[in-house]
């Protein structure tokens, strides 16, 4: 597969086939995105992986947190800017009334969008589950990096004919993640990323989002 291929059928999948994905092609993937550029060749990204029955343990123990209001501190960094400029409030506003067209949950259905907020933490039904994270005295530039490394995790998992999501919203529950998985205090949940096998015809993975013009964010210089 061309890497320009890769980029073009990328796309976060929202329903997974119960097909295990093998370790070998995991380690693979893992090795080669560990490629990435770094400022410095720090290197700063930490990854847990999870599959099986961890990986089952630590969707129930986020989603036995949600049913009891357990919501804990919370993210440790803004997902979104605080305040939306009006073309990025529209971008993200967009594709949430795309997708929620496409799962057939209407506008105000507060129950139908949260039984679909829920099945993040159960990575779509994934078999491998990710989550990145940073150590927390790394400064921007390593954040960018794990950025970097996450974007190679995902356009090489389309090499191995699977596809993915990212999930920020692990964040929100990273008291759950770090005590399931023993993560050290000074480690930051970025995100969380689901990996297998999906089929791109199923009505939640229909969503193709729009990008805008290369016009509209670059500016030339030819003279």
């Amino acid at each position: 597969m061309r890497v320009s291929e890769a980029i073009e059928s990328r796309r976060s999948m929202r329903l997974f086939k119960p097909d295990p994905v093998s370790k070998a092609d995991i380690e693979w993937i893992i090795t080669t995105a560990n490629r990435a550029a770094s400022n410095g060749n720090l290197q700063p990204w930490k990854l847990y992986v999870t599959m099986g029955k961890a990986r089952q343990r630590l969707s129930a123990a986020i989603l036995r947190a949600m049913d009891e209001g357990n919501a804990g501190p919370g993210a440790e960094y803004d997902v979104y800017p605080r305040q939306f400029k009006p073309i990025y409030d529209q971008r993200r506003k967009l594709v949430g009334k795309q997708l929620y067209t496409l799962l057939g949950v209407p506008r105000g259905d507060a129950v139908g969008m949260q039984k679909q907020f829920r099945k993040n933490y159960e990575f779509f039904d994934a078999p491998v589950g990710m989550i990145l994270c940073v150590e927390r005295g790394m400064g921007n530039g390593q954040w960018i990096d794990c950025g970097i490394f996450l974007d190679q995790l995902m356009l090489l998992a389309r090499e191995k004919s699977l596809h993915t999501c990212p999930q920020a919203a692990f964040s929100r529950f990273q008291h759950v993640v770090r005590r399931e998985l023993e993560m050290p205090d000074d480690q930051v949940v970025i995100c969380g990323l689901a990996l297998g096998y999906a089929d791109a015809d199923a009505v939640p993975n229909n969503l193709v989002t729009e990008r805008a013009p290369i016009a509209d964010f670059t500016t030339w210089f030819t003279d």
